[in-house]
């Protein structure tokens, strides 16, 4: 019970953080986001150098990146890097042009969206009410798309690029730090790349204050990250399922209060239909969840 609560902690720390980081990228609004996600990878990589030593885990990590490459599931990692790289810079670039609503509508959906990763890839059947939470979801996309004139791109690439993340983490199976600086070190030297030879404002002519927040990019991507990883392994499905719909509240909340976005009516029957959605597929995925272990117990 310990243990679980533990978990269950770590769980709504890092989805609260996760949250409200949306604040965070705000204040860098003015930095180009693909410089973010260049500095956000180079000072990720610095961050978990630091954790490993202070663990001790060095052998370990080189020995299961050994591993990895002698198996060829290197390749599963490199692809990994750039989904999470292509998850981060959307988000990044959302919040910076007032898209943060759109960013936390893409993170309700998200869940719809490993329904449907796992109808195509793990060719597990579809449930008729996680059928209809899937409609709904579509619906609620389409009357965006029809009172915007333009699809949601970016919202539908921040929840597809995670979701196949997840189905590759899957297939890897390696302990939260040794796998985000593994991911990191396949990106950094695109981000250093980028940084000596693209990017149009050189590190160090921002302000103490802009520098320190680059700087502390690094620790916002790894913490969370790792309290995520204490939760998956203690908390049950269910219960995981309930905390995580935390983040997309307090990323729309934080959208509507913090950043004065406009919370118009067209987006509220697209929320509506999403919300919907969520809450026919949650009663659902409760109910499949006991059959289960009341067969258990039988």
């Amino acid at each position: 019970m310990e243990e679980k609560t533990v978990g269950i902690l770590s769980g709504l720390v890092s989805y609260l953080f996760w949250g409200v980081l949306g604040l965070f990228w705000a204040l860098l609004s003015f930095v180009p986001a693909l410089d973010i996600l260049a500095y956000r990878f180079v000072f990720s990589l610095v961050f978990m150098a630091i954790i490993l030593t202070i663990q001790k885990n060095w052998r370990a990590f080189f020995k299961s990146v050994a591993s990895l490459w002698k198996s060829k599931k290197i390749i599963w990692v490199i692809l990994a890097s750039f989904l999470i790289a292509v998850n981060w810079g959307t988000y990044i670039y959302m919040v910076g042009h007032g898209q943060a609503t759109e960013a936390s509508l893409g993170y309700y959906i998200m869940p719809l969206f490993n329904v449907v990763i796992a109808l195509v890839f793990f060719k597990e059947p579809l449930t008729k009410t996680s059928f209809l939470a899937i409609l709904l979801a579509a619906i609620g996309v389409v009357w965006f798309t029809i009172q915007t004139g333009s699809l949601p791109l970016n919202t539908l690439i921040l929840a597809t690029a995670f979701c196949l993340y997840g189905v590759i983490k899957k297939k890897i199976e390696l302990p939260a730090s040794f796998s985000l600086m593994l991911e990191t070190i396949v990106c950094v030297p695109f981000g250093i790349v980028y940084l000596l030879f693209f990017t149009q404002v050189s590190f160090f002519s921002y302000s103490p204050l802009t520098i320190g927040l680059l700087v502390l990019s690094g620790v916002v991507t790894a913490v969370p990250l790792l309290l995520f990883t204490v939760a998956a392994k203690t908390v049950d499905f269910v219960t995981l399922s309930f905390i995580q719909y935390v983040n997309p509240t307090m990323q729309l909340l934080v959208a509507v209060f913090f950043l004065h976005e406009a919370f118009d009516p067209h987006k509220w029957i697209v929320f509506a239909f999403i919300w919907l959605g969520i809450a026919i597929f949650t009663v659902g995925t409760i109910h499949e969840y006991r059959q289960v272990m009341f067969q258990k117990v039988k």
